[in-house]
């Protein structure tokens, strides 16, 4: 798969030249768009993202959420989804993080619903990329792959002796995940780093999302007194569980985190380190961690991307779809407003990749996100 190379620091953000202003909706729009994220315990920057445009549109946007126990409740999402395309001004939905029921959903808006007239946008997907690529319009997502490679490639650079990559067995039916992990597997033996996959609860089962953090909060000491002396870097493909395991790691001097599950300012560290998630200024957001991380002895020992990506798919989202709802843009799929949209969004230059699955097939319509990590001892000055 050939490898996304965007770069995004500060100053990119705020000096490209690639991006325009955002485009708002025309005055007087009539149409709807509908976005459907977690709650805040599933994905608080998702969450934001849709409830601002809400309250800045009110009468374009409507916004609802899937269920915590959205695996064991997939009727309802879909239920949610259909709910959406019911309403004839609805001219767009936008699913982030797209959960299980997205395919299935979508694909009866489009056949027995009869409303190819909706464009729909999957991001996040947890669904197999074959399947979500045929029912939905766009998908978005995080280079999954690239940041197995990125997580080692990280602990390498911290002469991390070992990577401990938890997970569970819902996840690892994901293609996208699997191939992370054995990217993440094969690049950390590769630089001779011992990689050990650990079980963690699934925050959708019974012990729930509060069983499976106290969980996380309790292996992390014994992983590390397991490996006594040594440095380890862990990694989690669950959203939900990167707050236990942000507190856990800041108190333990040779624990390292090289990114969280969807890299971001924002993915647990406010809530872990109680400190205020200031979406409005990501720079001033980087500042705050690193001060933090530094007066806890830990600023080499994190790291995460520099932009807010599942924020980017909604906002980017947003615009694409009043645009696609204004015939402003031929068909569903336009890839170079869609980057354009994307730019806006981050406030940098960014670009976008497609999906291409382990058989070499390319899905034109699955496009993919990955930046460089940041280093917290920059934003200290």
């Amino acid at each position: 798969m050939k490898k996304l190379l965007a770069v995004l620091m500060a100053a990119a953000m705020l000096m490209s030249l690639c991006c325009t202003a955002f485009a708002e909706p025309a005055e007087g729009a009539t149409y709807k768009i509908a976005i459907m994220t977690g709650t805040t315990s599933q994905g608080e920057e998702e969450y934001y993202a849709a409830t601002s445009l809400k309250e800045k549109y009110p009468n374009i946007v409507l916004h609802d959420t899937y269920p915590d126990a959205f695996s064991s409740e997939v009727e309802t999402t879909i239920s949610k989804l259909i709910a959406f395309a019911s309403d004839p001004d609805v001219k767009a939905i936008i699913f982030v993080q797209a959960v299980q029921g997205a395919t299935a959903a979508y694909t009866q808006i489009l056949k027995d619903m009869g409303r190819e007239d909706i464009l729909l946008v999957a991001g996040v997907p947890a669904e197999d990329p074959a399947d979500i690529s045929a029912a939905a319009d766009i998908v978005l997502a995080n280079d999954e792959i690239g940041c197995g490679y990125q997580v080692a490639d990280i602990a390498n650079m911290w002469e991390c002796d070992v990577i401990v990559h938890y997970s569970f067995a819902r996840h690892l039916s994901y293609e996208t995940i699997v191939a992370k992990r054995d990217a993440m597997k094969t690049t950390a033996e590769s630089y001779g780093i011992e990689f050990v996959e650990r079980d963690c609860p699934d925050p959708t089962g019974d012990a729930g999302m509060s069983g499976a953090q106290a969980a996380v909060l309790e292996d992390i000491p014994k992983v590390m007194k397991e490996y006594e002396g040594k440095k380890v870097c862990f990694y989690c493909t669950n959203c939900g569980l990167q707050v236990a395991l942000q507190q856990a790691i800041i108190n333990e001097p040779n624990a390292y985190y090289a990114l969280p599950c969807c890299p971001s300012p924002y993915h647990g560290f406010q809530e872990a380190f109680g400190l205020t998630a200031t979406y409005g200024d990501i720079n001033g957001a980087i500042k705050n961690l690193a001060v933090y991380l530094n007066d806890h002895d830990a600023v080499g020992r994190f790291s995460t991307w520099a932009l807010p990506v599942n924020m980017s798919m909604i906002n980017a989202g947003f615009e694409y779809a009043c645009a696609y709802a204004e015939g402003k843009i031929e068909g569903k799929v336009d890839e170079a407003f869609l980057t354009t949209c994307f730019c806006n969004a981050a406030g940098g230059e960014i670009e976008l990749d497609k999906y291409v699955d382990a058989s070499g097939k390319e899905y034109a319509n699955y496009y993919l996100i990955r930046l460089e990590p940041i280093n917290f001892a920059d934003y200290l000055n």
